[in-house]
């Protein structure tokens, strides 16, 4: 262009085009990196990952010998064949029955935990079923914990217990279950391939086997 002279429609339109394309390109780094960051799991996932092709939503109780067995003989088979695999999520839900004494406070013991940490939840998790018959004659569920995990970590639960906010999270998941129609434990609800289906019966873990590989082959 000589000196002097006015730019001319190409040079506003390379001008236009570029403020335009910055923003654009912006755009499109700022959503693939949302595309590649990790869902965050919610802190009652036992196992698997959210976007896996089955998951199982189990409401549960502590103290109820159904809702021990299902967990010892099937979804402790679960976590050790399907979720390393990517084809099983399980999330387990607090849903203690008023027919079990001390159900409401394994409960509390569990949703504490969740609090400190999925290494000292899972620990709680499997020690309140494998010690049931123990606890479940005098509700010392904190003898029961003693040597799981170390005193501190105890310590940490026991003082997060006081807080009001573990009973209102424990009237939350009651609520979450007697909306989706619980009335027993265990009960089981299934989405597969992204598709919620009816509430699944209580079977072995055998039966589970059979259903899940057919759908994840």
């Amino acid at each position: 262009m000589q000196p002097g002279s006015r730019p001319g429609f190409n040079t506003f339109a390379i001008r236009s085009t570029a403020v335009i394309a910055i923003p654009f390109i912006l755009l499109i780094a700022l959503i693939a990196a949302n595309a590649q960051a990790p869902v965050k799991l919610p802190p009652n996932c036992v196992c698997g990952k959210l976007d896996a092709p089955v998951r199982l939503e189990i409401f549960s109780d502590f103290q109820c010998p159904a809702c021990r067995a299902f967990y010892m003989e099937t979804i402790s088979q679960v976590r050790k064949y399907y979720a390393p695999a990517g084809k099983v999520c399980v999330i387990y839900h607090e849903f203690p029955l008023k027919m079990h004494a001390y159900g409401r406070k394994a409960a509390l013991y569990s949703l504490a935990a969740q609090r400190i940490g999925k290494k000292q939840w899972l620990a709680v998790l499997e020690a309140l079923y494998e010690k049931q018959a123990r606890w479940s004659l005098d509700g010392n569920i904190a003898s029961a914990l003693s040597g799981v995990i170390s005193a501190e970590d105890l310590s940490r639960i026991n003082k997060i217990m006081q807080d009001p906010s573990i009973d209102k999270a424990l009237t939350r998941e009651i609520a979450l279950g007697e909306k989706k129609g619980v009335t027993g434990t265990p009960s089981i609800f299934v989405t597969a391939m992204k598709r919620e289906q009816p509430k699944a019966p209580y079977a072995s873990y055998v039966v589970w086997k059979d259903y899940i590989d057919s759908i994840v082959k």
